[in-house]
């Protein structure tokens, strides 16, 4: 493995994309930490609005993974031009998308927060999270699109260096606007918001001016907007967004809904899911990276019909992720009391089944990383993602989400023991995934 030269290539391009993808999951956690000091009922706040938001995240990742896949292959076939058109196309698809879901939670973000929780200050304080971050998703949306491009064409590090600057001003603003100064007076979990939404907004703006400026690849010109009259370039893409955005939607509403049954369990499960979701979000994306250049890597392969390459990265990747990750999940173990550290002002009953719960976190992350580098690294390289749909649909909502259900509410089970529940959708996905990729069905050429 070491030696071989496509594997030090995806490797060189996983690592940017990993440390990028982790200081965006950050960016929900700094949200979480930064409001602990305001209670359980603020942590609890802050992290069930973010699972809105993350549903609502997800699906945006399905329309801009579909532009990586579609921009991996056309790069590999040299199309260079084809991908600012799928650009342009696939913003206009978000738009379409996204105005809905932001009427949407104007008028019904107090009734969702109320399916994850009783408490009517954890209610109405996620309700105004929601109020002022929601309509942030479109900056999200069209961000992502230009980043998963740019991956596409080997560049990673440009994304990094703008998401870097977002988080830095993320945490500036966070702290001005929770604590107040400067003339502005403290506005709590609504500070927390608007900060991200305005970090969000001046990442939109100087990743864009930046891509114009410098002429590059991506810049988008008025010519480019003569790819918009072919309707078979917005059918190609929506042949590949429809089922990703549908597979990554059932799969964060999936996410969501194990949100809820915690929150119906109790305010404390649930502040104690809000604290540790984040830090299993930054431990997979050191993955997401590896998976996401595996991705490239292999869709460009298939691309140039180079087959045989792809076949071989594929399975180099479904061994070297997960045997990584069993090393690395011990060690999240180890180091817990360090990672639960700057949490401060929760009770000591949050911070007792905080610390239980993070060893099922640390002990079971593997099975994630085996199912996130077969579906997103190598499936969804040769737009299998009907094959995704079934599988995510099958092991969450027919098999966990019941099981979990039962564990809580007919079986009464300890929280320690619904959590375990919950990776039963990990366990079925595994067989399946391993089914389909060794029957090299996926294995398609998708610029024909």
């Amino acid at each position: 493995m070491t030696k071989n030269p496509q594997l030090r290539k995806t490797l060189k391009l996983a690592w940017p994309i990993s440390l990028q993808s982790m200081l965006v999951t950050f960016l929900s956690m700094i949200d979480v930490m930064m409001v602990s000091h305001l209670g359980d009922e603020a942590i609890a706040a802050v992290g069930l609005g973010n699972r809105v938001l993350f549903v609502v995240m997800v699906i945006i990742m399905g329309l801009s993974w579909a532009v990586g896949i579609l921009s991996a292959q056309y790069h590999g076939a040299g199309n260079g031009d084809k991908i600012r058109g799928t650009i342009i196309i696939a913003i206009c698809y978000s738009f379409i998308a996204l105005i809905p879901v932001i009427v949407a939670a104007y008028y019904l973000s107090g009734d969702v927060m109320g399916l994850g929780s009783l408490d009517p200050l954890v209610i109405a304080l996620g309700e105004t999270y929601l109020w002022i971050t929601m309509p942030s998703m479109i900056f999200v949306a069209v961000i992502q699109i230009f980043e998963n491009a740019l991956r596409s064409i080997n560049q990673v590090k440009i994304p990094l260096v703008f998401s870097a600057i977002s988080i830095i001003l993320n945490v500036v603003l966070n702290y001005w606007l929770i604590n107040g100064g400067l003339g502005i007076s403290a506005l709590g979990v609504a500070g927390a918001a608007w900060a991200t939404s305005i970090s969000r907004l001046f990442q939109l703006i100087a990743l864009v001016t930046f891509l114009q400026s410098q002429r590059h690849i991506l810049h988008i010109s008025l010519s480019d907007f003569d790819f918009l009259k072919v309707k078979l370039h917005w059918q190609k893409l929506l042949s590949l967004v429809l089922p990703m955005m549908f597979s990554f939607g059932i799969w964060s509403l999936g996410s969501f809904t194990y949100q809820l049954i915690f929150g119906r369990i109790g305010t404390t499960e649930l502040a104690v899911i809000s604290m540790l979701l984040p830090v299993e979000g930054i431990f997979l994306s050191i993955f997401f990276g590896i998976a996401s250049a595996c991705s490239i890597v292999v869709g460009q392969h298939l691309g140039a019909n180079q087959l045989d390459e792809a076949w071989s990265m594929a399975k180099i990747f479904s061994v070297l992720g997960p045997f990584v990750a069993l090393l690395m999940g011990g060690l999240l173990i180890l180091f817990n009391d360090i990672v639960l550290s700057p949490y401060e002002g929760i009770s000591e009953q949050t911070r007792l089944l905080a610390k239980s719960i993070f060893y099922i976190v640390g002990g079971l992350a593997w099975l994630k990383v085996i199912n996130m580098t077969l579906a997103m690294g190598i499936l969804r390289a040769g737009g299998d993602n009907r094959f995704c749909l079934l599988t995510d649909t099958i092991c969450m909502w027919l098999i966990s989400i019941p099981l979990v259900w039962l564990a809580a509410f007919y079986w009464q089970l300890s929280f320690f023991w619904v959590v375990v529940i919950m990776y039963s959708e990990e366990f079925c996905k595994i067989f399946m995934f391993a089914w389909r990729v060794k029957n090299k069905r996926w294995m398609k050429n998708l610029t024909s």
